[in-house]
C-alpha cells in the first residue's frame, strides 16, 4: 500500500501571504504581518511553511507553546517567536535558552517573568471577551510587575461573522485599555486582526491608537487558503485565497459488485445494481474524517465520486456506477480535498471546520513541495 500524500504549493502560500498583507485599509509591510505556524503550521508541516514565509519576507510568528517554539528556533534563528502560551516555571528555561518571546496571560505569569534577570522581552495579551487567555480588560494595569513589553494583543471571537457587533466592542475594550499601557509601554507594538479580521472589507483599524508602523497581524488560517468566515456572501470574489493543499489518495483496487452488496464495516451501504467500486488507500488514520461516510467525495479528472460506506482506518471505498467516461484505472490518484474539492465543503460534510482536517493529518501522509 503506498501511503496517502499531501500536495504543498509553497508558491500558492506565498501568494496568499502577500495577498492577505496588502489587504483592507492599507498594506503592512512584510515584517509586520506575523505568520500564526502553530500545530505544526496547522497540519501542513512546519518547516516547508517557515522557511518559505521567511524567504517571503515574514519575520514574527506566533506558535502556541515553548516546544514548537524551540522547533521554529532550529529552523529559524534570528526569527521573532512568540509563544501563546505565556511563561511557566516548567517553560521558563526553554524560553529564555531559545529567545523566545512569551505572551504573558496572567498576572502570575508577569509576576515570575519580571523576576528575570536582564528583563527580557514579552508580550501580553488583554483578554477582551473572549474568555480564553489573557488579562482581563477591566485590569489595572498600574500593577503590573516591571516588565519590557514589545507586543500587546487581543483575540477576537466572532471576526468570522463581521456583521455581528461583538467585534467592535471587543475594539472598543482594547482601546480603552491602551493609553494605559502605552504609557508604561511606549513602544510597544498593537495586534488585533488574525485572518478573518484581515480578509473581511470590514477590518479592524486601530485608528488612532497607533502609528500604523505599531500594527501587526497575525495571519493563520488564510495563509493556508481557507477562508474562515461564516458569513459566505459577505466577502467579495477578490477575496478568494489560492489553494495551498491538496490531500490525495491512491486507487488500489477496482471490482464489479452485483446487486445487493454490502460495502464496508457493518455493509452500511448496499448498492442497488451491478456495481463498480474501487478502493482508496486513504482512511482516518490519514486524516479522512469518518464522518465523510456515505456522505463524501473524491475528486478525479472532473468527476466527483461519492465515498460509499464507513470509512475505515486505511481505506475508503467510492461508487464509480454512475461517473460515465470516468476512465480510472488501478495506481491513480485522487483528490480527497483541494482546489477541486475545497477543504471548507469536505469540513462542511463531516460536520467540522478545516482547521480540524488540516490539523487531523496523520503522520504517514509524505507532504510533497
Amino acid at each position: 500500500m503506498t501511503s496517502p500524500r499531501l500536495q504543498l504549493d509553497l508558491g500558492a502560500l506565498a501568494q496568499n501571504f502577500h495577498f492577505l498583507r496588502r489587504r483592507g485599509t492599507g498594506s503592512l509591510p512584510a515584517e509586520q504581518a506575523a505568520a500564526v505556524v502553530k500545530a505544526d503550521a496547522y497540519g501542513l508541516g512546519l518547516e516547508p511553511v517557515a522557511r518559505r514565509l521567511w524567504r517571503e519576507g515574514c519575520r514574527r510568528f506566533f506558535v502556541a507553546v515553548a516546544q514548537e517554539g524551540v522547533e521554529l528556533r532550529g529552523l529559524l534563528p534570528d526569527a521573532r517567536i512568540y509563544v501563546l502560551a505565556g511563561a511557566t516555571a516548567v517553560t521558563l528555561n526553554e524560553l529564555i535558552t531559545h529567545r523566545l518571546t512569551p505572551v504573558l496571560n496572567t498576572p502570575q505569569q508577569c509576576v515570575l517573568w519580571s523576576q528575570l534577570p536582564e528583563l527580557p522581552m514579552a508580550g501580553l495579551h488583554v483578554d477582551t471577551g473572549m474568555h480564553r487567555l489573557g488579562l482581563p480588560c477591566d485590569y489595572d494595569f498600574t500593577r503590573l510587575p516591571p516588565l519590557q513589553l514589545e507586543l500587546v494583543m487581543t483575540h477576537f471571537a466572532r471576526a468570522d461573522e463581521w456583521s455581528d457587533p461583538m467585534r467592535q466592542e471587543q475594539l472598543n475594550r482594547f482601546a480603552a485599555c491602551v493609553p494605559t499601557l502605552r504609557s508604561q509601554f511606549p513602544d510597544a507594538l498593537l495586534s488585533v486582526n488574525n485572518s478573518a479580521a484581515a480578509l473581511s472589507d470590514h477590518d479592524v483599524s486601530l485608528g488612532g491608537l497607533a502609528d500604523a508602523a505599531a500594527n501587526i497581524d497575525r495571519l493563520g488560517i488564510a495563509l493556508y487558503g481557507v477562508n474562515p468566515h461564516v458569513e459566505r456572501g459577505s466577502i467579495p470574489a477578490k477575496r478568494t485565497l489560492a489553494n495551498v493543499a491538496t490531500l490525495e489518495g491512491q486507487v488500489l483496487q477496482i471490482r464489479e459488485v452485483e446487486a445487493g452488496a454490502g460495502v464496508g464495516y457493518g455493509s452500511t451501504y448496499q448498492v442497488s445494481g451491478p456495481s463498480l467500486l474501487a478502493t482508496i488507500g486513504a482512511g482516518y488514520a490519514d486524516g479522512v474524517p469518518r464522518l465523510l461516510s456515505n456522505r463524501g467525495q473524491v475528486y478525479f479528472q472532473g468527476h466527483r465520486i461519492p465515498i460509499v460506506g464507513r470509512v475505515s482506518m486505511d481505506s475508503l471505498v467510492v461508487d464509480l456506477t454512475n461517473a460515465a467516461g470516468c476512465a480510472i484505472k488501478e495506481g491513480d490518484w485522487v483528490e480527497i480535498f483541494g482546489a477541486n474539492l475545497p477543504v471548507d465543503d469536505v469540513a462542511r460534510q463531516a460536520e467540522t471546520i478545516a482547521y480540524e482536517v488540516y490539523t487531523g493529518i496523520g503522520s504517514r501522509v509524505v507532504r510533497l513541495l
